[in-house]
């Protein structure tokens, strides 16, 4: 019996390691955006390295020869729909506007996707799936685990919009976690509690429905009438991953089917600096301000006040600049500012006499900062960028400036600059919040190693699915039970004034009998 037993368990492990070492992966990342990419190249290598066959859609491929488990199918033409379509964001002001050009933006790169030579070849091979990873943002393209009949899972670059966390269960208070469109928060003010709800309401009676079916329609167009609705394909999600962490982005009430694996998973190991780059950082004694917009922002594309505004604040300063700017044709360049037109970010920030980072604020670039203590001054452009001003500043570790009303001003961001480098207590917040976001259990890219391999072991994870999901929405708030409540209470209301007015002529009669009695 004992013999047996061992026998079963060693089925078991083998079983286990093979399911573990040896899955087949799908990855369809369509974003064309650098940023939303690197989140995602650890995870790639590193399942690539444990023995897993993936394949990865994306706009920009590692192309590593060491990993030779890892097949990259790239999209990276579709930079030239992105790009002037990601303008149009950049001018909306109103979280709806933004959320309707967003909407569009992706509906756009998905049928690029769905039509692209390289793609369509995949669909039309033999190749069988163990699990399909969707970036969160394009759900139709979940499609892909119904073709390959697999368990999916979705993850994001960052936080996840409204719909996507209500699609797994999760909260989405518009007090307490506006939608990432909105920019506020925490304490929010009455404005800003009226603006959240306002977008809520709106999201929810006509902007979401509208979304879904312009989705639905993009299944049908390419995969018939018969192609399942997109709420069904999000129902049968096994996990959402997102690369925030509570101790920057706060706690949202979370199912278990919601890993958070943010805070560095993107960063990497130091790397020696370029020679004539850590030449001019080395002997920068007065410090230096670095300044970069990111992969989206680019400073070649700011309007001309904008530019001038900012270099003539970086041009003040009492200190070295290091301009990330895109073009060779720079006007007027002040002598203590150095252009290039690419840094390797990371270890930029690393070195000892950086005092000050000017993003436009997005995840990878604050968690960076962060990472390396170093204190920021955010111009918000777009999309998440401002919400992530407002964390910064929640955070107390940097300045904001919200120009897009009302311009950029050269010496408030001057001010800005020298504010937090002089105040000490920017960097020390830094360093505070760089603390909580490491110390963890496991690394973030080992959270999703290990939950991804939980899905596939399992094919997939219908238990963590958040029972609120299968509940009416009248059951969900007790709609009937409060009805059944009102109902019964005014009735037994109704009865008392009922038996009230039939028994007070008796009572009046009886009252006045007793009157003349005693008279």
């Amino acid at each position: 019996m004992r013999n047996i037993e061992m026998k079963m368990l060693l089925i078991h492990i083998f079983t286990l390691i093979s399911i573990s070492s040896g899955a087949r992966i799908l990855g369809v990342i369509p974003t064309p955006s650098f940023s939303h990419q690197t989140v995602f190249w650890p995870i790639w290598k590193e399942l690539s390295l444990r023995g897993h066959n993936v394949t990865v859609i994306t706009t920009d491929p590692m192309n590593n020869p060491y990993l030779r488990n890892l097949t990259e199918i790239n999209i990276q033409e579709s930079y030239t729909i992105w790009r002037p379509l990601y303008e149009s964001v950049k001018s909306a002001n109103n979280p709806i506007l933004i959320n309707e050009r967003l909407q569009s933006i992706f509906q756009t790169i998905s049928k690029f996707v769905l039509t692209h030579t390289e793609v369509a070849a995949l669909l039309q091979n033999e190749t069988v799936f163990d699990l399909v990873m969707v970036e969160a943002q394009y759900p139709e393209l979940l499609i892909f685990g119904e073709i390959y009949e697999c368990p999916t899972v979705m993850l994001r670059s960052l936080d996840a919009f409204s719909e996507t966390h209500e699609a797994m269960g999760n909260s989405i208070h518009p007090i307490m976690n506006p939608d990432l469109n909105v920019p506020h928060f925490r304490e929010l003010d009455f404005k800003a509690r009226l603006i959240s709800t306002t977008y809520y309401w709106y999201q929810q009676l006509l902007g979401f429905p509208r979304y879904m079916s312009k989705r639905n329609k993009i299944i049908r167009e390419y995969f018939g009438n018969d192609a399942p609705d997109i709420r069904q394909m999000l129902d049968k999600v096994s996990l959402l991953f997102l690369n925030i962490h509570p101790a920057l982005h706060g706690v949202r009430l979370t199912g278990p089917n919601t890993i958070q694996f943010g805070g560095s998973v993107h960063i990497r190991d130091p790397q020696p600096l370029p020679k004539d780059l850590k030449t001019y950082l080395d002997t920068a004694a007065e410090g230096v301000v670095y300044f970069s917009l990111g992969s989206n922002v680019l400073s070649a594309n700011l309007k001309a006040s904008q530019f001038d505004a900012i270099i003539q604040a970086l041009g003040e300063l009492p200190y070295k600049v290091l301009w990330k700017y895109e073009l060779d044709d720079i006007p007027h360049k002040p002598q203590n500012i150095k252009f290039f037109k690419w840094f390797p970010q990371q270890d930029v920030l690393r070195h000892p006499n950086i005092r000050a980072f000017v993003t436009q604020g997005g995840l990878q670039s604050l968690e960076e900062a962060i990472y390396c203590h170093v204190p920021v001054v955010v111009l918000p452009f777009a999309t998440d960028q401002q919400q992530n001003a407002k964390k910064v500043e929640y955070k107390q570790i940097g300045k904001v400036i919200y120009h897009k009303s009302s311009g950029i001003n050269k010496v408030e961001l001057k001010n800005a600059i020298i504010e937090v480098i002089e105040n000490t207590s920017y960097r020390e917040n830094m360093k505070i919040l760089a603390e909580l976001l490491t110390d963890e259990p496991m690394s973030g890219v080992e959270k999703v190693i290990w939950w991804t391999e939980y899905v596939i072991r399992h094919k997939g994870a219908k238990h963590l699915r958040n029972p609120s999901l299968d509940v009416p929405f009248y059951q969900y708030f007790m709609l009937d039970i409060i009805a059944f409540w009102t109902v019964t209470f005014i009735l037994l209301l109704l009865l008392v004034v009922v038996a009230c007015q039939i028994t007070n002529p008796f009572l009046s009669s009886a009252i006045g009998c007793m009157k003349c009695k005693k008279e």
